[in-house]
């Protein structure tokens, strides 16, 4: 599961979902020579007296300019007395500023800038983006500066957005699979569960207090703890020049992290069964492990788990002829999620009602089987490279999309993470995927993941039946939850989105 390149491509091959709250999409541009495989957009960096790390990348192939602001906050910082409250604070930077008085100022002034607006609340990431032409980058910048420095939280407005953001959360919960991820998530992450939830506590949410708001913007939007990215038809030495002045009285703080250190998650120490009983028409589970980190000593791993996942997505690899072309399982998928704090490994499959024995089975001996360095080839390594570097070249034709994934990965990992990541992934070997495999799954604990439908359970699919299909030593749960339409099938995770 990751977030757009790695954002768009990680997300496509994830599982599991707040209910598609996708980044927007934004304006498209066209391809330049500048934005071909052998030439990619120089990346250039600067960083402000206080603190504050610059990105542009100049794309004049049309007149339009993305500027984005994001801070390493989100479910990561949020201890169970402020779940959530990363998101609503998303919400109230559309909100009053010490230059606009209220929302209906800050509107009227999006729309004399003509700008395309939204924010996403991650695990590890909060972004905020402006798309509009580029003959208003300063004038947006400026909106930006005065968002991200001196917001209002005026009380009024608090209170109406925390019913929006709760409003989110009935969505999410109207889907089956809402209950799905919420439940596996609860073991995976069964010490610190708030740290990996996103949309939060509806609790927490509804008694929110500007004190809280306050709180979050001093100890987590700082110019030090935050990035600057500018995307398209500008000059990297204007905005370079323009940053250091326009944010200059942005005051630098504490390394929060430092202060507010982000506690590791424990290992897991037993495998666990979690049921959860819907209105669904197929068989969905889903192993979870604990997977590696952006992190020194585990940076070769991450490599290894996309480029395996690239590989066994591929129709032709073993895993998708043992799982699915055998007929055993409607279909199966394999995926890491990209996290500095510990990045869960999934393996997924969904099967009819009939073959969920057989399907279960199956998954179980590819397992297995995984750590044999022979199951997947170079050459087959070598594919997968070369089609993550086509999903790379594709996503930088979009300024708007590329300032997104730029402040995902600064957060995630680091900018050098993403412009090597490429030629890391060519230097992937079977050795390095079997390592992976031998190092966080096999013979290691897992949450067990079980969408059901009431004729399942009582056609034999029981909680004690599938603890003893998939090897586990204990059921965590059975959760019965209200009826929904079932969806088409999982959503993605990472990112609630904001504004509008």
């Amino acid at each position: 599961m990751k977030p757009p390149t790695k954002p768009p491509m990680k997300l496509r091959r994830s599982a599991a979902a707040l209910g598609a709250l996708s980044l927007l999409a934004i304006a498209a541009t066209a391809a330049t020579p500048a934005t071909s495989a052998a030439a990619p957009p120089p990346i250039r960096t600067h960083r402000t007296p206080n603190g504050l790390e610059v990105i542009v990348v100049e794309n004049h192939a049309v007149p339009l300019v993305t500027v984005e602001i994001a801070a390493k906050n989100g479910a990561m910082a949020e201890p169970p007395e402020y779940s959530g409250l990363s998101h609503l604070y998303e919400h109230m930077f559309f909100k009053a500023n010490a230059v606009l008085p209220n929302q209906t100022a800050y509107m009227a002034r999006l729309r004399e800038l003509g700008i395309v607006f939204n924010g996403t609340t991650g695990t590890e990431r909060v972004n905020y983006f402006f798309t509009t032409t580029s003959d208003k980058t300063e004038e947006s910048l400026v909106f930006l500066r005065d968002a991200i420095t001196t917001p209002l939280f005026d009380q009024k407005e608090l209170e109406r957005e925390r019913v929006v953001v709760t409003g989110e959360m009935d969505r999410n919960e109207a889907s089956p699979f809402y209950h799905f991820n919420h439940e596996i998530d609860g073991r995976v992450w069964f010490k610190y569960p708030t740290r990996k939830d996103p949309l939060g506590a509806r609790k927490t949410v509804l008694e929110a207090t500007t004190a809280k708001m306050k709180t979050i913007q001093e100890r987590y939007y700082l110019p030090n703890n935050s990035v600057l990215v500018v995307a398209g038809d500008v000059k990297a030495d204007d905005i370079f020049a323009r940053a250091d002045t326009l944010f200059a009285k942005w005051a630098k703080g504490p390394d929060p992290f430092a202060s507010f250190p982000i506690p590791k998650h424990p290992a897991l120490t037993k495998s666990e069964v979690v049921v959860v009983e819907q209105a669904v028409q197929s068989f969905i589970g889903r192993f979870v492990w604990h997977g590696p980190s952006t992190v020194e000593g585990e940076l070769d791993a991450t490599y290894a788990a996309d480029a395996l996942g690239t590989a066994l997505g591929e129709p032709s690899s073993r895993f998708q002829k043992a799982l699915v072309d055998s007929g055993a399982c409607v279909s199966a998928g394999w995926s890491w999620y990209t996290q500095r704090h510990t990045g869960p490994i999934s393996l997924e499959v969904q099967a009819t009602p009939d073959k969920i024995d057989v399907c279960l089975g199956a998954a179980k001996k590819e397992i297995e089987a995984m750590s044999d360095p022979a199951y997947v080839t170079q050459a087959e390594l070598a594919d997968a490279a070369h089609i993550l570097e086509i999903e790379q070249v594709k996503a930088r034709e979009k300024p708007s999309e590329l300032a997104h994934i730029l402040t995902f990965w600064w957060a995630v990992a680091s900018l050098d993470y993403y412009t090597g990541y490429v030629g890391n992934l060519k230097k992937v070997t079977p050795a390095d995927t079997s390592r992976l495999v031998s190092t966080y799954m096999k013979g290691k604990p897992f949450v067990f993941g079980a969408l059901v439908s009431q004729e399942m359970t009582k056609a034999g699919a029981t909680p004690e039946h599938i603890k003893a299909l998939v090897g586990a030593q204990a059921i965590h749960k059975v959760a019965v939850t209200a009826k929904a339409k079932p969806a088409a099938k999982p959503a993605v995770k990472p990112a609630v989105k904001g504004a509008n």
